[in-house]
């Protein structure tokens, strides 16, 4: 069998800006393996559990902003890597999957390691590609390359399926060496600049009360300095939920999920103008979406715009900076009413943040403990947060600045949150920071299970035994199956997780536990650390619910 299309691959991806693969081992994608491995541009990964393979590829393309290849082989493999290609396709993260496959008349069989692995993930991939027959010449194989290269990245970006047939023998040759085709050219389409009517931003005066709404996004020094000018100079307050990354805009809101509870009206906007993805604020949400008379604007150069606050009038296609520069250079001084709307959400946001700030600072719950971590994390630190009550906790409390945010909010599970905060740490070599709880730790404890785990990697583990935000939901709060079936009790700690993957152990009980482990903990040249806090999840509760009822009745009382 004349592997030479295999051995080009990683060529084309490396040209197209490729910097990493993750592999899991199998026979069937022995080429792929090895034409991958043998490439002196492209870092390769060896993961045997594909699930923790899929989320670490993800966690190196959110660093890297170009697709990681992940490679597996055939049957069942591939539909381990469901729920990172799900929340890559959300997130809009380039992944190329080469999954291998029997050929064609293999399958339907009940030949080995067989399933249906055309189109295996569906509509959560942007594309699906069958690679040629190995009989074909190489042109159509590298057209085939190509394109899959060109989806993940064009417009938004996302993971693409390639299967690849291999009949036997799918080993090299012995004696017989491959180099990739001389002369090869991989075929990187640039971009086209996006052209959108700028006399848009005339209709900006008919409005008065006008407020941005930042979704998930990387973060972006430049785009953070212009919306830092455009909210000073035209008094629009900026909402900086946690994932947008865009805390560091001076003034901006960050206790909205706290302070809208209250629905004040004076806070109703007439125009939203939002860019980036999904918002943590379910109470944004709620408040928007019972707003009348509302206009809603959203940025994007993609053709991914969300009816997120059920009011979408228009959607702007260009990207972000480009709008937000070209309306920062327009001459319209802020109406008055403008100014009073930027200081009525400017003393919200104060209220709020006073609140936290009187929280009992030795209340040993996880709010108090969330607030005072959040306040040690070094400068210049990449934070990932877990989904369910981590990243609920920081969108409440508000995290500083030169903080990076990851959070796979894509699909909001927490099957890949380990996975993902080791991949960035894998791709940038910044120091990495993971807050997570307990279940959604030990749901992918895989993910350390290789060899090559950073060294600059910090995990806290809230371990409450159980999942603590279904306590938190009314719902299952009120049934008497909480405890067994939603929070999913379990008495298991994450001490013989980090004995087996050479994790620094620490605990913490109290407070005088804590206050000894900082310095430790946050000294990165110590390797990599894992601190367990145990807590119990019913005072957990009343700490969390009690912040929410003291901005209740905070408000009644004016």
């Amino acid at each position: 069998m004349d592997l030479q299309s295999t051995f080009d691959i990683p060529e084309l991806c490396h040209q197209y800006g490729v910097q990493h693969a993750v592999i899991s081992p199998g026979s069937r994608n022995a080429a792929l393996t090895i034409a991958f491995a043998r490439h002196p541009e492209i870092q390769c990964y060896s993961v045997p559990d594909e699930r923790s393979a899929a989320f670490i590829a993800l966690g190196l393309s959110l660093k890297t902003h170009q697709p990681t290849v992940l490679i597996c082989t055939s049957g069942s493999a591939g539909l381990n890597y469901a729920p990172a290609v799900a929340e890559a396709y959300f997130n809009q993260v380039p992944l190329l999957i080469l999954t291998a496959d029997r050929p064609a008349d293999l399958i339907g069989k009940r030949d080995g390691q067989t399933i249906y692995q055309q189109s295996l993930y569906g509509s959560h991939a942007k594309a699906y590609f069958d690679f040629p027959s190995f009989d074909e010449n190489l042109e159509t194989a590298h057209t085939c390359i190509h394109q899959a290269l060109q989806a993940s990245t064009s417009d938004a970006s996302g993971p693409v399926q390639v299967n690849v047939p291999f009949k036997e023998p799918f080993y090299p040759e012995q004696n017989k060496t491959y180099q990739a085709t001389n002369g090869l050219q991989a075929v990187v389409q640039a971009d086209s600049p996006s052209t959108w009517d700028k006399s848009r931003l005339n209709q900006l005066t008919h409005y008065s009360k006008i407020l941005i709404i930042a979704g998930q996004g990387h973060k972006e020094e430049k785009l953070i300095t212009t919306l830092n000018q455009l909210s000073t100079k035209h008094n629009i307050p900026v909402i900086a939920d946690v994932i947008s990354n865009c805390h560091e805009v001076a003034q901006a809101i960050q206790h909205q999920d706290l302070f809208l509870i209250n629905r004040d009206p004076s806070l109703q906007p007439d125009l939203i103008i939002s860019f980036g993805l999904s918002v943590i604020s379910k109470n944004l949400k709620l408040f928007l979406r019972g707003c009348k008379n509302l206009t809603h604007w959203h940025i994007t150069p993609n053709q991914d715009a969300a009816d997120t606050y059920d009011h979408l009038s228009e959607v702007i296609a260009i990207d972000t900076l480009a709008f937000i520069s070209e309306w920062l250079n327009t001459q319209q001084e802020a109406k008055a009413a403008q100014q009073q709307f930027f200081t009525e959400w400017q003393n919200a946001n104060q209220s709020a943040q006073a609140l936290i700030s009187d929280i009992n600072p030795r209340d040993w719950t996880e709010t108090t403990i969330y607030k005072t971590l959040l306040e040690h994390i070094p400068a210049h630190t990449d934070l990932h947060l877990a989904n369910s009550m981590a990243v609920r906790y920081a969108n409440t409390l508000a995290v500083k600045n030169q903080l990076a945010i990851y959070c796979n909010r894509g699909t909001s599970g927490i099957d890949g949150s380990n996975s993902t905060a080791v991949g960035t740490c894998l791709a940038s070599g910044t120091n990495t920071l993971l807050l997570t709880g307990d279940v959604a730790f030990l749901y992918d404890r895989n993910a350390f299970w290789h060899n090559h785990l950073p060294d600059n990697l910090r995990i806290v583990v809230f371990n409450n035994n159980g999942g603590g935000i279904f306590r938190m939901i009314d719902g299952p709060a009120a049934q008497p199956e909480l405890k067994t079936f939603f929070e999913t009790d379990q008495r298991s700690s994450a001490s013989h997780v980090a004995h087996e993957f050479d994790f620094r152990y620490l605990t913490a009980h109290s407070w005088e536990d804590l206050d000894t482990s900082w310095d430790t903990f946050f000294d990165f040249s110590q390797g990599r650390i894992l601190l367990e806090v145990f807590s119990d999840a019913e005072e957990n509760k009343r700490a969390y619910k009690q912040l929410f009822k003291k901005m209740k009745d905070l408000s009644s009382r004016h």
